[in-house]
């Protein structure tokens, strides 16, 4: 049995702006996200989302030149 590819906390990208997880909860949209800031969108935002309607930030989890992968 494979656990959920986020955890609260985690920035993620959804509907093209950037979320933090901010909980968790049993069925289909399991996810609360809440709008990160932005400098050009002083409203916040919830919402709830499923897993497969959410991305992982690219520059988070992409290894750079300077990242020593082993």
């Amino acid at each position: 049995m494979q656990g959920p590819r986020f955890t609260v906390g985690e920035e993620v990208l959804y509907d093209g702006r950037r979320f933090v997880i901010a909980g968790t909860r049993p069925g289909p949209y399991g996810f609360r996200l809440l709008a990160a800031s932005d400098r050009h969108d002083d409203e916040a935002d919830i919402v709830w989302a499923a897993e497969a309607e959410m991305t992982p930030l690219e520059s988070y989890v992409r290894p750079r030149y300077h990242t020593d992968v082993r």
